[in-house]
């Protein structure tokens, strides 16, 4: 049997969360969140007031509107935000979006960022 290499001293923070989450299996789902961070340099900064990438699962985009009339803007736009995100964080990233039915028409103050 071969002994494992016990470590001396202590580690950097970066290098324990990243092994930590290969062995639990969230590197994906970090991945994924990270896109959305991108959500107002893809859209603009106009757009992302009134809209948000609420999840990135498996290439499918969940987006949100405060508004009919962004959901309206937006869905002419989603073949162009995809294929942004895909030049951005590589391709295949985004392979879908679709509007989140789970709330819908909320009002801006419940959006407020």
């Amino acid at each position: 049997m071969s002994e494992k290499k016990k470590k001396t001293g202590p580690e950097k923070i970066g290098s324990v969360l990243v092994s930590f989450l290969k062995k639990s299996g969230l590197n994906g789902r970090v991945s994924e969140r990270a896109v959305l961070e991108r959500w107002s340099e893809v859209v603009g900064s106009r757009a992302a007031e009134h809209t948000t990438a609420i999840d990135l699962n498996n290439g499918i985009l969940t987006v949100d509107a405060d508004h009919a009339a962004w959901k309206q803007e937006l869905t002419l736009l989603f073949p162009t935000i995809k294929e942004k995100f895909n030049e951005l964080c590589g391709e295949g990233t985004v392979t879908v979006v679709r509007w989140n039915h789970a709330a819908t028409n909320r009002s801006r103050n419940d959006n407020k960022r």
